[in-house]
């Protein structure tokens, strides 16, 4: 009788581990979990490497193991360990996915545009990865394979936003400029205050169609939908310019700077004002001053707008995409790896954005009519 009591709670004793045994998996999960969520990305790395030495094969630890290092700014770690999570699931888009960003961090863009192209072949429909790949061929100046993809991404989803506007200045790119307003008027309909799309549309209502008050009425519409989108304000200043109305470019360009924070843009800015102003002076006393609406130098202008909308539109979404679900909670084991605070600007960007510039555009334009009742009252 003793004897088999004994066994019995040797038995029980062996199902209770097994169950502590489990609950600590999935609690290391839900705290791995948390610690991304929260920034604590070594942390974070903590707890998926402790299951992972736990259970070699699993294949959601390993796929949130790379994510971390990849959020954490340790691409070549991320790399490493996303590798490892594909020898599980080698069809996984999404880890195809994070693994194209990882490559596109380190500067390695053809590695970046295979994982790519693997991400879209194992799931046609993902179309953060289709608009990914699109970006990196527009900036390799591979029209045709970009325009394929970005529209692609838009038979996914007709009202993209990203996807419709980066296409139309693709097809720019090619002078394909009346399929190109189709695609930005899409755009618009899809959002009226997609500032970006206003300002494609009059760049091509001024460049293209040659109409400059077109163009001047799309730029307003633009900075009315974003106060803060300094970009509006410098192509409207330049097609004020272009129509040799200097004091609206000047007013323009002022109105600007106080959406403008950094330093060395700012001075740019307030030089071109200063060019301006000083043009103005020195005609009024009959010095002869330059005149700043030659030809070469709107063109120049015009050049200078074309460079800047490009490099701020064609950029790797670096978002790291996370396709695991939530487990529940337990606290994660230390790791070797010395604990940074950085947080993930990427996986907060869209709604830390919005927020910001409404903060910033509300402070600025109450500044703006501060200093409107200034300049009135000392007029006056």
């Amino acid at each position: 009788m003793i004897t088999r009591m004994g066994k019995l709670i040797v038995i029980l004793i062996v199902c209770v581990g097994v169950q502590l045994h489990a609950q600590s998996i999935e609690e290391l999960m839900t705290k791995g979990q948390q610690l991304l969520e929260r920034g604590a990305f070594s942390e974070a790395v903590s707890a998926f490497r402790n299951v992972t030495s736990r259970e070699p094969d699993n294949f959601e630890a390993q796929f949130n193991l790379g994510f971390a290092y990849l959020q954490w700014g340790r691409n070549s770690n991320a790399i490493t360990e996303f590798k490892k999570a594909l020898r599980y699931q080698p069809s996984n888009s999404e880890v195809w996915s994070n693994l194209a960003i990882a490559y596109e961090n380190l500067g390695q863009s053809d590695q970046s545009i295979g994982a790519l192209n693997n991400a879209v072949k194992y799931n046609p429909s993902n179309i953060t990865a289709r608009i990914n790949l699109a970006a990196m061929y527009h900036n390799a100046n591979q029209y045709g394979k970009a325009i394929a993809h970005y529209k692609e991404a838009v038979a996914i989803d007709g009202t993209n936003e990203e996807a419709l506007t980066n296409l139309a200045k693709c097809l720019v790119s090619t002078g394909k400029f009346a399929e190109s307003k189709n695609y930005l008027m899409r755009a618009v309909a899809a959002n009226p205050s997609n500032a970006e799309a206003r300002i494609e549309l009059g760049n091509i209502s001024w460049k293209n169609e040659k109409n400059v008050d077109k163009g001047i009425e799309e730029y307003k519409k633009a900075i009315t939908a974003q106060p803060s989108a300094v970009a509006a304000y410098d192509a409207l200043a330049s097609a004020y310019e272009a129509k040799g109305d200097k004091a609206q470019a000047i007013e323009t360009l002022k109105n600007s700077l106080v959406y403008i924070d950094e330093a060395l843009q700012k001075e740019k800015v307030q030089n071109r004002i200063d060019r301006l102003e000083l043009g103005d002076t020195q005609k009024g006393k009959g010095e002869g001053g330059t005149k700043l609406t030659t030809k070469s130098q709107i063109d120049d202008l015009k050049k200078e707008l074309r460079t800047t909308e490009r490099t701020q539109s064609q950029q790797l979404e670096t978002k790291p995409v996370d396709i695991m679900g939530d487990f529940n909670d337990l606290n994660a084991a230390d790791d070797n790896a010395n604990p940074l605070d950085l947080k993930s600007e990427a996986k907060k960007k869209s709604a830390d954005k919005k927020t910001a510039d409404k903060k910033t555009a509300d402070k600025k334009t109450a500044d703006k009519k501060t200093a409107d009742k200034k300049t009135a009252d000392k007029e006056n």
